[in-house]
């Protein structure tokens, strides 16, 4: 596992002054560390929730989870450097990624998962899929791994693939169908859905 220093480089231009941290992967300072956490494994955080995660608000803290041992923790905007850029997010930290889900999609109703998420590097590695409780969880995972993984797939309990998506362009169900099923989503709620 690679343990080098991630810096600004790293990441996304601008993106401490201009992203929100809901639902993407931010890079932590360094020297926001204890010593004995001074590595790269340490540095990269799914943002959650809280005021800062937003820049343009007034609040700093940013709640989080690290990819390398999913510890929850709050931290401020300043410890970070901000989003990191999808192609220096090292392979070990996508697969941790792929097993992970927005902290507030977790649905306290439904007991048994409608569908499950995988995600794939580009050689075909993976992890178990996730567990999705609903479509609202399907959006959001699909968001959340999105930028930064090569395949995406959505599948029933009994593994038919409902959704298919390879870097970044999806490729089943076909264009068609998806319109037809947003559009039918979208009078029925008024919520639109953008994939």
């Amino acid at each position: 596992m690679d343990k080098k220093l991630f810096t600004i480089e790293d990441c996304v231009k601008d993106s401490h002054y201009k992203e929100d941290y809901k639902g993407k992967i931010i890079v932590m300072r360094p020297e926001a560390l204890k010593d004995q956490y001074r590595d790269g494994r340490f540095q990269l955080w799914l943002g959650g929730s809280g005021f800062g995660c937003d820049p343009s608000l007034r609040g700093r803290a940013v709640f989080a989870a690290c990819l390398y041992d999913s510890e929850h923790s709050e931290w401020r905007r300043e410890n970070f450097f901000g989003t990191i850029k999808p192609e220096a997010l090292p392979d070990w930290a996508r697969l941790k990624l792929s097993q992970m889900k927005l902290h507030s999609s977790a649905n306290g109703h439904e007991q048994t998962p409608k569908y499950r998420g995988y995600s794939f590097l580009e050689n075909g590695r993976y992890i178990a899929g996730v567990s999705l409780y609903s479509e609202k969880e399907v959006m959001e995972y699909i968001e959340l791994q999105k930028p930064y993984q090569h395949q995406i797939m959505i599948c029933t309990p009994d593994d038919s693939c409902v959704f298919e998506m390879v870097r970044g362009k999806i490729i089943h169900p076909s264009p068609e169908v998806i319109e037809a099923f947003f559009k039918e989503q979208q009078a029925q709620s008024g919520m639109n859905m953008n994939l």
